[in-house]
């Protein structure tokens, strides 16, 4: 395999393996390193506008799968094993997946289970997977109405970042990989989050130092996930917006793009924050007016704070009654702080959305 000039190597206890970054779709199938067991999964609307630039992969055994939540479920896994069987594909296949969130969902977990584990490929084309999902291994599949009940955790071998393909990404998608830019750019170092704000100043979310940006925040992810692959302490501080980012999305049936929700989560757990003493006010209005200037969004209507916290019962993170938040002390500094899931959380929450809730429509 060709190396390119900026890889960067992500160490994992299932192997470590290497990211590459490149500008052009015609350079991804050079990069992958197929053999004769490729087994190719793709989102079926990226073939016919890059169908002849992924020639090279594409000749292999190709499942087409509709990026939705439905395909995100055991049914969905179910449909794509049953498609491996039928191609006769044995312990030594290949799986390459080609796709957002939901195709690497799937490839993981299949990946994961067949034959009880099978190497894969991972080349993300949406900015969520770009720049954050397609690091750390965990795979999560719904059991609808619910999201992500099921998951594994399972390393790819080898992930492939194009920048070509963002730009055919409609902007609410766009917008919405952001979420967990934004999120990166406040979890390690401080610097990074400037940074943003001033590349930003330039075409906003399409400024021309785009995979640069995706690059910084796979290297603050890399930075925790090192340290925790499995999500037991530091880990957690990634779901920094996620814990009512998730509320929102289950409570609008997925109206609300993830990475918006989480734009949404962190205005409001750092209004929390500030309530509590914790979060400096300087930092949250400076994250509050780069979130409100680069996502032109509206959310049709803002649940209520009761739906939220119940809502917040069914999440992983709560034990006996007590949630556990990541907070935002200050830029580069997130804390997890324990808060009883009780009627005082609800007024609070309440307080913000009386007052200007992020995205509410004016």
């Amino acid at each position: 395999v060709p190396v390119t000039q900026d890889r960067m190597i992500i160490k994992s206890e299932q192997g470590d393996y290497p990211v590459d970054f490149v500008g052009d779709v015609t350079q991804v199938a050079a990069l992958v390193d197929a053999g004769p067991e490729t087994f190719v999964i793709i989102d079926e609307v990226l073939i016919e506008i890059y169908g002849e630039a992924l020639n090279g992969l594409l000749q292999y055994p190709t499942y087409r799968a509709t990026a939705d939540e439905e395909t995100k479920t055991l049914t969905g896994v179910g449909h794509f094993i049953d498609w491996l069987l039928e191609n006769k594909a044995t312990r030594s296949a290949r799986i390459v997946a080609i796709g957002g969130g939901v195709i690497q969902d799937v490839a993981t977990f299949a990946a994961h289970v067949y034959y009880r584990g099978v190497s894969w490929t991972n080349v993300p084309t949406t900015l969520l997977s770009q720049a954050d999902s397609c690091i750390g291994a965990k795979s999560s599949i719904n059991v609808l109405p619910l999201k992500n009940q099921l998951g594994v955790f399972h390393s790819p071998s080898h992930v492939v970042i194009c920048s070509e393909f963002l730009a055919s990404l409609p902007q609410v998608e766009l917008d919405s990989g952001y979420g967990e830019i934004y999120k990166l750019a406040l979890t390690n170092d401080g610097a990074f989050f400037g940074d943003l704000v001033e590349a930003l100043q330039d075409g906003g979310h399409r400024n021309p130092r785009l995979l640069e940006m995706i690059r910084k925040s796979l290297e603050s992810k890399r930075l925790v996930i090192e340290q925790d692959e499995h999500e037991s302490d530091l880990r957690r501080v990634l779901n920094y917006g996620h814990s009512f980012g998730h509320a929102l999305e289950a409570l609008t049936h997925n109206e609300v793009p993830h990475g918006i929700a989480v734009m949404w989560g962190m205005d409001l757990i750092n209004f929390l924050g500030m309530r509590w003493g914790l979060t400096n006010p300087q930092t949250a209005a400076r994250v509050r007016t780069a979130l409100a200037a680069n996502t032109d969004y509206t959310i049709s209507a803002i649940p209520s704070a009761q739906e939220l916290v119940d809502t917040l019962k069914r999440d992983k993170k709560v034990r006996n009654g007590v949630m556990y938040f990541s907070i935002l002390h200050d830029e580069g500094d997130l804390r997890i702080v324990a808060k009883p899931l009780d009627e005082a959380l609800v007024a609070e929450v309440a307080e913000y959305l009386d007052d200007e809730p992020l995205f509410a429509a004016r």
